[in-house]
């Protein structure tokens, strides 16, 4: 039998063979997806956003709360008393182990899931410059129309009328569409929530996250509120169990441009064009100009108030912050970091030379 101080050893170590487990592990993504994103996951995301979903504050920001807080006073103890320092380093490798652990078996195995074009079945296709020319097109038109359904001035940015309670309230209905053609998508049991920590989240430069532990979406209700609709539908994403910023970037697309309410398909419809036009202007200089001329200036306003928002959060530390982001999600299986989130671009090309554009 082990006695108490080989206990907590055992305790504080039990990170090290679980990490090369999961390593193991992620070589087998059918296996991953077969029993735990679409087996064990949706049963236990399900019942926790039953939980959390009617508490009006987000639980999980709380819990962050306190867990800092009782770091704060673990650190402060220490210093303040004469405990051996091994018992510090067992304590912090025990906390290290439980929140490695929980947070594989809560939501981090997602990270080495199929892809989502094999569970959605797209067939991906050459990103070449006159294939990404035409759906910028196409999506400069879409823009276009919706900006003018909804503010007859050309030259003024859609105002969205909603509160930002409003658009989280409606953010999960356009799932009831895509569900139709993608049961995999199917959501239900809401736990959407406006972060409590939405200064920080603008000072680090994030829109939203999700917390794995409580699996409540956190939305930074700070943003402009055009981009509010396909932020939201993005972290529910992240709920359903889609882990790749690529994937859940177009999840988030899809049941945006899906939903009834049109501001909902203009925030799709412009975040796709976002990055269709910045690769576009990477590839085909003068089909960028172009596009870029076809716009109506209110849509470029909509551009611009997005890039101030960030301009008047930035500070010295916004390159470290984003640093950390790129290591975390190259860590975690997302080799292109960052710039996962624009390859989106490759699940447009492939679903909407499936189903083009002009038809939705």
């Amino acid at each position: 039998m082990f006695n108490r101080k080989q206990l907590s050893l055992l305790g504080a170590l039990a990170w090290l063979p679980l990490y090369f487990l999961v390593q193991w592990i992620s070589h087998y993504p059918v296996i991953i997806e077969k029993y735990y994103s679409q087996g064990f996951y949706p049963i236990w995301s399900q019942l926790l956003r039953a939980l959390w979903g009617p508490i009006p504050f987000s639980v999980g920001d709380i819990g962050y709360s306190a867990l800092i807080l009782f770091g704060v006073i673990k650190i402060y103890t220490h210093i303040k008393s004469s405990m051996p320092f091994e018992n510090s380093l067992l304590f912090l490798g025990k906390s290290v182990s439980v929140l490695y652990i929980t947070f594989n078996l809560s939501w981090g195995l997602n990270y080495y899931r199929l892809p989502l074009q094999e569970t959605l079945k797209l067939t991906l296709i050459a990103k070449d410059s006159s294939a990404l020319n035409n759906l910028t097109t196409a999506l400069v038109r879409k823009a276009n129309s919706l900006h003018l359904s909804l503010e007859t001035d050309p030259l003024r940015a859609l105002t969205v009328p909603y509160s930002e309670t409003d658009i989280l309230k409606k953010a999960s209905q356009g799932f009831k569409e895509v569900a139709k053609n993608y049961p995999n998508l199917y959501y239900s049991k809401p736990a959407i929530k406006k972060s409590l920590f939405a200064l920080p989240l603008s000072y680090m430069g994030y829109a939203g996250y999700l917390n794995p532990f409580s699996l409540e979406a956190q939305i930074n209700q700070k943003i402009p509120t055009y981009r509010l609709a396909v932020v939201a539908t993005h972290e529910i994403g992240h709920q359903l169990g889609y882990a790749s910023e690529r994937d859940t970037n177009f999840i988030g697309y899809l049941a945006a441009l899906e939903h009834s309410d049109s501001y909902f398909k203009y925030a799709a419809t412009t975040l796709a064009l976002s990055y269709c036009l910045g690769d576009l202007k990477r590839e085909n200089t003068t089909a960028y100009k172009v596009a870029i001329e076809m716009l109506r200036p209110g849509i470029l306003e909509n551009f611009r108030s997005s890039n101030r928002f960030w301009q008047a959060y930035k500070n010295p530390l916004s390159p470290y912050f984003e640093s950390v982001f790129n290591k975390f999600l190259i860590i975690n299986h997302q080799p292109q970091g960052v710039k996962s989130y624009g390859q989106m671009v490759q699940l447009l090309l492939a679903y909407h030379s499936e189903f083009p554009l002009e038809k939705n």
